[in-house]
């Protein structure tokens, strides 16, 4: 097999062989899109809306936020896999050159970078990656508790069902 010569090529095999992965520890095929749209209904519901709800939409309210869920920390887990790859790809092109120049390291850094193609596109991954990583960072947490919050009132109803 032919090694990927650029930084887009390698990073789609960093996927590819992480997916493998993924896959070997049962975890179904990755797929960018979270397809359900009554998830999207349920995450806009009023207070009203939701108290009336039964215990079969609330446990279907709780799955399939949980399975959003799911989706949006394993998609920013890809993303913090990317910056990992490309930070030490980076350190890797330009270990040593960094000295060819002048100013504080992280100048230097920055000139070292700026000086070679392909560095300069991991740099543009990386960056690309940790934007994305950061916009989910408390995204997914915040998605589970609200399905949490279904399943707590499915409970409840049920409770209240028994009395």
């Amino acid at each position: 097999m032919e090694k990927p010569n650029t930084a887009t090529e390698q990073l789609a095999r960093l996927d590819s062989v992480l997916d493998e992965y993924e896959s070997s520890i049962g975890l179904p095929s990755y797929a960018a899109d979270f397809h359900e749209p009554s998830v999207h209904e349920y995450m806009q519901m009023d207070r009203t809306s939701i108290e009336k709800l039964t215990l079969e939409e609330c446990a279907e309210a709780s799955l399939l936020l949980g399975g959003l869920s799911f989706h949006v920390l394993r998609s920013q887990n890809r993303e913090v896999a990317r910056v990992q790859w490309a930070q030490t790809s980076l350190k890797s092109v330009i270990s040593g050159k960094e000295n060819q120049y002048s100013g504080s390291w992280d100048s230097q850094y920055h000139q070292a970078i700026k000086e070679n193609d392909y560095a300069r596109k991991l740099l543009a991954i990386k960056k690309y990656a940790q934007q994305r990583a950061d916009r989910l960072i408390h995204i997914a947490s915040s998605i589970k508790n609200l399905a949490d919050l279904f399943l707590n009132l499915q409970r409840a109803k049920a409770g209240r069902r028994y009395e």
